[in-house]
């Protein structure tokens, strides 16, 4: 009731409002089923801590912020010097570079070169390599040829010695004993002992 008679309303208004409920529209937004608070009403004024906003103090001394500047300068020159000289240098050493191409044609050229010595060396060392080879088999027939001579010798000399044998055994086979006559000769052996450490005094 103070606060009414501060404002000068009539009194019908503010017996009027002590009955009733005051209502306060609060702007919002929604963003589906949630409800967001907005900003507050534009008739409201800003707020006191916002009103007044100190700058931050710098304490920086003016000489130490220009050397600063001034390095800053001379750092961004030098790096963009340096930029372009990596920048020229990979141009014209590196694979897709003047230097780069012309050292790759170099290679190029060497490279079948080498590849045609190569094989003009294969196709020596094949020639070498098959006149190696007939060499060996010649001397690998003529080594068979030996051998195969020296193992028909060899043959023919067991062939003659068993020969030898045989026709040995056949003579003592011709002097051999007869069924018909094994009675007469162990009665003429037993008549004629043959003593082989008898000796004449």
């Amino acid at each position: 009731e103070n606060i009414y008679k501060m404002l000068k309303l009539p009194s019908s208004i503010s017996q009027r409002s002590q009955n009733c409920v005051s209502l306060i529209f609060v702007r919002h937004k929604t963003w589906g089923k949630a409800v967001i608070p907005h900003k507050k009403p534009r008739w409201i004024p800003m707020a006191r801590s916002k009103m007044f906003v100190n700058p931050p103090t710098l304490l920086i001394p003016k000489e130490e912020l220009e050397h600063e500047e001034s390095l800053k300068v001379e750092y961004e020159r030098r790096m963009n010097a340096l930029a372009k000289y990596l920048h020229d240098d990979e141009a014209k050493f590196s694979d897709r570079g003047e230097a780069g191409l012309k050292e790759a044609e170099i290679e190029e050229q060497e490279h079948r070169r080498l590849v045609q010595e190569n094989e003009e060396e294969n196709k020596r060392v094949a020639e070498l390599r098959k006149i190696r080879l007939q060499k060996e088999f010649e001397q690998k027939k003529i080594q068979i040829q030996k051998e195969v001579q020296a193992q028909q010798e060899v043959e023919e000399e067991r062939i003659r010695k068993a020969d030898i044998y045989v026709r040995e055994q056949a003579e003592q086979f011709a002097n051999r004993i007869l069924r018909p006559d094994l009675e007469g000769a162990i009665l003429k052996a037993l008549d004629n002992p043959i003593d082989p450490e008898f000796a004449i005094d």
